[in-house]
């Protein structure tokens, strides 16, 4: 058996030899900036289902459908929101019980 030297290391072809990955800036919107977008969109819902149901209960000419689905459609959402927000702390959590 040949002894390993350095000489036939460096002889290593290149599709096997161990590369350091190179990490390029994304020019798209990181993981924060997507989280904040989703919960100013979930406000905005909100916003409008409760400026529909203002005009309902005012009785301004407001189809009273609008403004139930618009409800629903907050509801859903926020919902939505704190499931997700529920699910990212555990898995923060379950990085913190790792690392101890």
């Amino acid at each position: 058996m040949d002894p390993i030297s350095l000489k036939s290391i460096q002889a290593i072809p290149e599709p096997f030899a161990l590369k350091t990955p190179k990490v390029e800036a994304s020019s798209g919107p990181g993981f924060g900036d997507l989280l904040t977008q989703a919960v100013e969109q979930v406000n905005r819902m909100q916003h409008e289902a409760g400026r529909l149901e203002d005009a309902v209960a005012r009785g301004e000419d407001v189809n009273i459908h609008q403004a139930v689905i618009a409800g629903e459609k907050a509801g859903l959402s926020f919902q939505l929101m704190t499931k997700v927000r529920n699910k990212l702390i555990d898995a923060y959590e379950e990085i913190m019980r790792m690392q101890v």
